[in-house]
């Protein structure tokens, strides 16, 4: 979380965070991917069987939740 910049801690919140509850499929998989990407500071790719996806998906959603408070003091920092 250390190399969150203001910009991808304002697409968690504004992009990821409204559709993270959402459907998973091959249309949405890339959010959740770069979801874990920028809260880990990875580069996973594109899980290539869409059985991960729901794994993906649960993967980010608790991420996400263990550090709603970061993100969002990154987003709002001046």
């Amino acid at each position: 979380m250390q190399n969150l910049s203001k910009e991808d801690a304002l697409w968690l919140l504004n992009v990821f965070a409204p559709m993270r509850m959402g459907t998973i499929g091959g249309g949405t998989i890339q959010r959740f991917v770069k979801a874990i990407n920028l809260m880990k500071g990875t580069n996973e790719g594109i899980p290539s069987c869409g059985c991960e996806y729901k794994m993906k998906a649960a993967i980010a959603n608790s991420l996400f939740g263990q550090h709603i408070e970061q993100i969002k003091t990154i987003a709002n920092a001046v």
